[in-house]
């Protein structure tokens, strides 16, 4: 796809953003603050909004999940399901989703008890700017700020990748704050050289650091960006530089099994999610995760009367 394949995408998005807004709505114009949870696969954005929803902070939080896959696995993830929590599916970049993210933020401005603030996850491989772009087509929205995960094990790797290195600085460059979680995967060398990496591809902005995405509430929400986002986003195309696929089982696995599930091209795998039925918790689901080389068996809530199975959404680099 070209690049101006691309400026037409992105334009065409944002035209459809515009048209779907009503010229009025219930919300005061600029008074739903948004912030834009952005980052590379596997950098912690889902626990960060996990924390967020189980604070004792009394705010009323909307949160819109942009997951790249046929299954939103991070939308089940999230500890609070309730009306104010809205999955956008099979998207990436703002030319993807940008009617689903338009009627999404309709429907909170026209709610009769708006939000005290908007939170979106963006997908791993989407540039933050470019959904905010599109949030912005909204008269009641204002962009609180990016925050934008990095995950301290794997600066250096994605930074350098031929593939996808432009799209992880981009995410990192939009950011006006950047929380460089895992920190205790790293020793202190990597962990400095991390910050040191981060500090140069985001001057000026404030660098927090963290383990498990546990970030004070304070720090991630009311930070009144005043950055443009005025021009073009780093990165544009890069969906072809992935590819998803789902994975599934209907019978009950052993946790190797579930490994073999990933297939020839395993070491491709930049990021595997999903909810798993293992021969050694028959009653329960298990969260199954994978971020490069690193992954866990997490157990999870009972079947519930759902049928068990087995669903993995795998993302890898594209084969070219």
């Amino acid at each position: 796809m070209s690049a101006a394949d691309d400026t037409f995408r992105m334009l065409a998005g944002l035209i459809e953003a515009a048209r779907i807004v009503p010229d009025s709505l219930r919300a005061a114009p600029r008074s739903l603050p948004l912030t834009v949870i952005g980052g590379f696969l596997g950098a912690g954005k889902t626990t960060l909004v996990n924390r967020l929803l189980a604070g004792s902070h009394g705010l009323r939080i909307a949160v819109l999940v942009n997951d790249f896959g046929r299954i939103n696995v991070d939308a089940a993830l999230l500890a609070s399901r309730t009306a104010e929590t809205i999955a956008l599916t099979n998207g990436c970049a703002c030319c993807s989703i940008a009617g689903d993210l338009t009627r999404a933020l309709v429907r909170v401005a026209q709610g009769e008890s708006p939000p005290q603030a908007i939170v979106l996850e963006a997908s791993g491989i989407a540039d933050p700017r470019s959904l905010a772009q599109v949030a912005l087509a909204n008269q009641a929205v204002r962009l609180d700020g990016v925050v934008t995960l990095v995950d301290a094990e794997t600066v250096d790797a994605h930074a350098q990748d031929p593939g996808h290195g432009s799209l992880f600085r981009s995410q990192v460059a939009a950011a006006d704050l950047v929380v460089l979680n895992k920190r205790d995967l790293v020793d202190a060398v990597h962990f400095e050289a991390a910050r040191a990496w981060v500090a140069t591809h985001a001057p000026g902005r404030p660098i927090v650091e963290a383990q498990h995405a546990d970030v004070p509430l304070d720090i991630l929400l009311g930070l009144e960006s005043r950055r443009s986002l005025d021009g073009a986003p780093a990165d544009r195309g890069h969906e072809k530089l992935f590819r998803t696929r789902t994975v599934h089982g209907d019978t009950p696995m052993d946790e190797r099994q579930i490994l073999d599930l990933l297939g020839e091209g395993a070491a491709e795998v930049l990021r595997a999610k999903g909810f798993v039925w293992l021969t050694s918790a028959l009653e329960r689901r298990t969260l199954f995760q994978r971020v490069g080389a690193r992954h866990t068996f997490v157990p999870g809530a009972p079947w519930d009367g759902e049928t068990p199975r087995s669903e993995v959404v795998v993302i890898s680099r594209s084969r070219r």
